[in-house]
């Protein structure tokens, strides 16, 4: 067994190498361990032993927040375009499938938000793994040995079910709070879905899931447990019955009209997507690449979010 002190300071060094590599980008993160999150999910979605092969395994969830359209992905779009011989968006993502083979189920070539959140975080990851080397001993280097990293896209090859359910790794980490259909007065507008969605607490749902980071020589049983806050009023349970149905209709129903993302945030909250990113992400997957070469088009990238909101992008 691995000493108490020793994995409750690597994990916190981890967090804190991960964070200065990767949060200028926009994304954030907070530990979990396997066993939290097995007990709360159902049994095909269970972490398997060959993931992490014990309940106190040491997980990193990673979320986006608004930030990361601006400093992350419009950076890494205009790289790509600025490669030679690079004339769409296809060609563009073709050539990173062919640098990135062997990833684990790395995305198709028509997800471009996809591919630099895959490379960003394994840029960072590397990165700080390799800051961590060269502080620790080689004892102590071996417990953050083989990290996996899975995306929120990773499919079970079988069932085709998630192989993390994103959310539910969100709410056990403490990041964001997971707000189900079974926690309210069996509201009978459900039928037979289930609708479930997240809120940060200051984000509420401006933000999203993008994997997890498994560290399977990592164990960590006296890893505090935090408790999840949710920008609904008030932040924890009970939450009224109505004013959950109400935000779990707007999510299931209304999704793209964003108001589920407000509930809870202060009228004049800052922490939204931009226009720019909003219309990227209303739009259909398969006319993105479209909207993103006509973006290229622009002499200065910084002008676009201003064109794209004179043609009719909706803000909030």
């Amino acid at each position: 067994m691995q000493d108490v002190d020793t994995s409750l300071e690597l994990v916190h060094r981890t967090l804190t190498s991960l964070t200065g590599s990767l949060s200028p980008y926009g994304f954030e993160f907070a530990p979990f361990l396997v066993g939290w999150y097995n007990a709360f999910v159902s049994g095909r979605l269970k972490l398997d032993n060959a993931t992490a092969p014990h309940a106190d395994c040491v997980v990193i969830c990673i979320i986006s927040n608004p930030k990361m359209f601006e400093q992350s992905f419009l950076p890494h779009l205009t790289s790509w375009f600025q490669a030679d011989g690079v004339h769409s968006l296809g060609g563009a993502l073709g050539g990173l499938k062919k640098q990135t083979n062997g990833y684990l189920q790395s995305p198709g070539l028509n997800d471009p938000l996809d591919w630099s959140v895959l490379l960003r975080i394994n840029e960072g990851l590397n990165a700080s793994l390799k800051t961590l080397q060269e502080q620790l001993s080689p004892d102590e280097f071996s417990m953050l040995a083989s990290p996996r990293f899975i995306t929120d896209y990773a499919m079970r090859p079988v069932t085709r079910l998630p192989y993390v359910h994103v959310q539910c790794a969100g709410h056990v980490s403490g990041l964001a709070y997971f707000h189900q259909r079974d926690t309210v007065n069996c509201a009978p507008q459900f039928g037979n879905g289930n609708p479930g969605c997240s809120l940060h607490p200051r984000y509420g749902g401006w933000f999203g899931f993008r994997g997890i980071v498994v560290f399977p020589n990592l164990r960590c049983p006296k890893l505090p447990r935090p408790v999840p806050v949710s920008s609904l009023p008030p932040g924890s349970p009970p939450f009224a019955p109505e004013l959950l149905d109400k935000l779990l209709i707007e999510f299931r129903d209304h999704w793209r009209e964003n108001r589920w993302r407000n509930f809870g945030l202060p009228k004049d909250s800052h922490q939204l997507y931009t226009a720019a990113a909003q219309l990227f992400f209303n739009t259909p997957p398969a006319k993105r690449a479209a909207l993103l070469e006509s973006w290229m088009c622009c002499s200065n990238l910084n002008s676009c979010p201003s064109v794209l909101v004179q043609s009719g992008v909706r803000t909030f």
